[in-house]
């Protein structure tokens, strides 16, 4: 299904800001389609896996660890940490290869920073391929992280992940508990919080100094994301995986509550400037994660765009299905 491994021709690092350096590299064909795997997570990174979806005779595959990820080198997890200095480090990216223009691979959260490098930079896009198209609007993080969504699919998940705000079950610090304004002991109020109460929680958690706090927050956080995230489902957590699903739980907190893109909600509501580009949607069935509800409601916004629903995947790309459908479009992908 996959293509075999294969080797980078090119890689390094880009400096994009004092202590910032990018890690970067290229494979295929250095006369093929320019195409850009911008990866999920938020803070998931590339693998050698990402490297061998793309025809290695048909594209120029550039594959990149987003700042703070990866193989990145960063001052930390939170270091200039917005959607908007995403954006620009991967246009960084691009000039520094010296790419006229190239085709978005976006996946999962790698939607919301393809739409929003596609909305500034729309001259430098050839088009999109988006799998699991997610804006972090407030419904979907509703979905995804309060009582009512996700959680009446995964109940017993969901209840694992909701003890954050039992903090006698978690030990979060008396100043946390006091700024988020937990309850007092034994009190299981669940539904009456927000999905920003959930994420809060978890955020003091997993920047705490206690090292047993962090640890549990990060696996508790990492579990109801694993679980949700494939239809035949996905292999255990791994213990030596515990540092980057930290990692990964910091910087989807921190983004999802504090980032100035993502919390102004009008600048996803029009996609005129980049109506003309070529657009391909491919949606898995029974995606929980990002349900098909926000890939239609791009479709129908945008008229250069087709939506391609796979039966029976979920959100993983790893999912069989889902896997053969986003190659299947990828070989399909006009050439040059």
């Amino acid at each position: 299904m996959l293509y075999p491994s294969i080797e980078p021709f090119n890689s390094g690092w880009l400096e994009v800001s004092p202590g910032e350096k990018i890690y970067w590299e290229e494979c295929g064909n250095k006369a093929g389609v320019p195409i850009v795997f911008v990866h999920g997570g938020p803070g998931a990174g590339c693998s050698e896996t990402s490297r061998r979806l793309f025809d290695p005779q048909k594209f120029r595959v550039v594959l990149w660890d987003q700042r703070a990820c990866g193989r990145s080198q960063s001052l930390g997890p939170l270091s200039d940490l917005t959607l908007e200095h995403l954006v620009q480090d991967l246009e960084r990216v691009r000039q520094h290869l010296g790419i006229d223009q190239w085709v978005l691979f976006g996946g999962s959260w790698g939607t919301t920073l393809s739409l929003a490098y596609a909305q500034i930079h729309p001259q430098q896009v050839s088009g999109l391929l988006l799998r699991g198209v997610f804006t972090a609007s407030t419904s979907e993080l509703a979905w995804l992280y309060q009582e009512g969504g996700a959680a009446q699919v995964f109940p017993q998940e969901w209840s694992m992940f909701s003890q954050i705000l039992k903090h006698d079950k978690v030990g979060l610090e008396k100043d946390n508990k006091d700024a988020l304004g937990l309850p007092d002991q034994g009190q299981t109020l669940v539904q009456e919080y927000t999905w920003r109460d959930f994420l809060k929680a978890y955020l003091a958690a997993l920047l705490s100094q206690d090292l047993q706090t962090q640890e549990s927050a990060a696996f508790s956080w990492a579990h109801w994301e694993h679980s949700i995230m494939s239809v035949p489902g996905l292999p255990k957590l791994a213990p030596q995986d515990m540092g980057r699903n930290r990692s990964m739980a910091i910087q989807s907190c921190h983004l999802f509550l504090n980032d100035p893109w993502l919390r102004d909600e009008k600048r996803w509501a029009s996609y005129e400037d980049i109506q003309h580009l070529p657009c391909l949607i491919v949606q898995g069935q029974f995606d929980i994660v990002t349900p098909m509800k926000t890939a239609h409601a791009l479709h129908q916004k945008w008229d250069n765009s087709q939506l391609v629903q796979v039966p029976g995947a979920g959100h993983a790309s790893s999912d069989p299905e889902l896997m053969q459908a986003l190659i299947k479009s990828l070989d399909q992908w006009p050439g040059r």
